[in-house]
C-alpha cells in the first residue's frame, strides 16, 4: 500500500504532515550500537527485585519502568487511557500503555508504521521519543559528559536507520546533550550531516540548573542552528526536572477525571517558555531560528500574547517606551504550536494566532491519540475553513519548517 492523497473533501490533494507521534525504544536500541566500554553503562531493560522490567542507565541507576507508552493494540484497538500518568515514572504505576507483546508493532517498527500512516491517510510523521522525551533529560544530565553524548549520539543515529526504514516519511527530531553546550553545538552538525530535520531541547533548562533560555550561553547554539535551519522541538514531556503536575488534580477527583486535569497542567506548562521566548529579544537577535510547542495545543496563546501588551505596554508616567515589539508580532517571527482535538483554536482563534504558525498532530500512538480516524476526525472539524489556511495547517507550514518535499 502505498499514500494516496484524499481525491474529495478540504483535505484533497494534500500531503498530510503530522507534527507529534511517538516511538517506543527497542530495548535493544542502545545495547545493540554501544561501543564496548559502554556496553554496560547506556540504557538497557532487566527485571528488578520487584519482578517488574525497568529501564538502567550507567549500571544501576533506575531510569524509568519499561513502560510501551503505546495505546493501541495489535488488533488496532485503542486502550483506555484514563489510568496512565506518563510524567510519573519515579512511582509505583501499574503498566504505562499495553504490555511491549500488545502493542499495534507501527509504535516501535518503521515498516509497519509507515503501512499504518498509509491506512490511515497521513502522508510524514515528525517523531519524538518516549524512553528519551519523558524521563531521559534529568537522569542523562547528571551522567558523565561522555557518557551522555554517547547515549544522544546512539539515538540520534538508530533514529536515522528508523528514518531510512520509512521511506524518509518518519523524521524523528535529533536528541542534543543541552546541559553541554560544546557537545550540543557538535550534535546540532552532525544531526543536520546525517539528515534530522529539527532537535529536541528542553523549555526551561533553568530549573535543571543551567542557564535560561534568554541568556547568551545558548547564544552559540541558536547561531549554529539558525544557520542550519534546524527548528527547536520542545515537547510537553522534555522536562529535566522533577515537576509538580502529580499534585494538579484534586485527591477527591476519581481517576478518569484526575487524568484530564493533569493533562491540562502538562500540557499548559509550555506556556511558560512561549511567554518567556515571546518579551525576549531572542526572536529578534535570531529571526532565522523556528522554536515549536509540542503537544500542548495552541487556544491558550492569543491569551498569552495579549496578557503580555497589556501589562508590559501598560503606559505610566514617566515611564519610558516598550523596547520590543507587540507579543503577536514576536510570536509570528518564528513560534509554532500544534494542535489536535481542539475546537476554539483551530475554528475561531486562528487570526489571532496566525495561520502561519500552527501544526497539526495526532500525537499517535499516545492517550490522547486522534486514532483510529485522525484524518476523519479532522476534516469534520476543519471543514469550512478557507482550503489556502486547511493547506497551511496540514501540510505546508510542516513542510517548510522541516524541509519536507510535497
Amino acid at each position: 500500500m502505498t499514500y494516496k492523497p484524499r481525491q474529495s473533501g478540504p483535505f484533497a490533494g494534500l500531503k498530510l504532515i503530522d507534527a507529534d507521534t511517538h516511538v517506543t525504544e527497542a530495548e535493544d536500541l542502545w545495547t545493540s550500537r554501544a561501543p564496548a566500554k559502554y556496553a554496560d553503562r547506556v540504557p538497557q531493560t532487566r527485571t528488578d527485585t520487584d519482578g517488574q522490567s525497568y529501564w538502567f542507565v550507567d549500571g544501576d541507576k533506575k531510569l524509568s519502568r519499561n513502560n510501551s507508552i503505546a495505546f493501541v493494540n495489535k488488533a488496532g484497538e485503542k486502550i483506555p487511557y484514563y489510568g496512565a500518568d506518563m510524567q510519573e515514572y519515579d512511582r509505583d504505576k501499574s503498566q504505562i500503555g499495553g504490555s511491549k507483546d500488545e502493542i499495534h508493532a507501527a509504535a516501535v517498527e518503521a515498516k509497519p508504521r509507515v503501512e499504518l500512516m498509509d491506512e490511515m491517510g497521513v502522508y510524514a510523521q515528525i517523531v519524538y521519543p518516549n524512553i528519551m522525551g519523558f524521563a531521559a533529560p534529568a537522569m542523562v544530565q547528571n551522567l558523565d559528559r561522555d557518557l551522555s553524548y554517547v547515549i544522544c549520539q546512539i539515538y540520534n543515529d538508530a533514529m536515522r536507520e528508523w528514518q531510512a526504514e520509512g521511506d524518509e516519511r518518519l523524521l524523528p527530531q535529533a536528541m542534543l546533550p543541552f546541559w553541554d553546550i560544546e557537545q550540543s553545538v557538535a550534535e546540532a552538525k552532525r544531526a543536520k550531516d546525517i539528515g534530522l530535520t529539527g532537535v529536541l531541547m528542553a523549555g526551561e533548562p533553568h530549573q535543571g540548573g543551567l542557564p535560561d533560555l534568554g541568556t547568551e550561553h545558548w547564544y552559540p547554539l541558536y547561531e549554529v542552528l539558525s544557520d542550519l535551519e534546524l527548528p527547536i522541538n520542545i515537547h510537553i514531556g522534555a522536562r529535566n526536572w522533577k515537576g509538580e503536575q502529580g499534585g494538579a488534580a484534586w485527591p477527591s477527583l476519581p481517576e478518569r477525571a484526575a487524568k484530564p486535569v493533569r493533562s491540562i497542567q502538562t500540557e499548559l506548562s509550555n506556556s511558560r517558555f512561549v511567554s518567556n521566548l515571546c518579551a525576549s529579544d531572542v526572536l529578534i537577535r535570531y529571526p532565522k531560528l523556528n522554536w515549536v510547542s509540542v503537544e500542548s495545543g495552541i487556544g491558550w496563546i492569543p491569551y498569552i500574547l495579549e496578557r503580555i501588551d497589556y501589562e508590559y505596554r501598560e503606559e505610566f508616567p514617566g515611564g519610558s517606551d516598550p523596547e520590543l515589539p507587540p507579543a503577536k508580532e514576536m510570536f509570528g517571527k518564528g513560534v509554532f504550536g500544534t494542535f489536535w482535538f481542539e475546537d476554539a483554536g483551530p475554528l475561531a482563534l486562528l487570526d489571532r494566532i496566525g495561520a502561519d504558525n500552527v501544526l497539526w498532530e495526532t500525537d499517535f500512538p499516545h492517550p490522547t491519540s486522534l486514532y483510529p480516524s485522525p484524518v476523519e476526525r479532522s476534516e469534520e472539524k476543519l471543514y469550512g475553513l478557507p482550503p489556502h489556511i486547511i493547506r497551511k495547517i496540514v501540510q505546508d507550514n510542516a513542510a517548510k519548517l522541516y524541509k519536507i518535499d510535497v
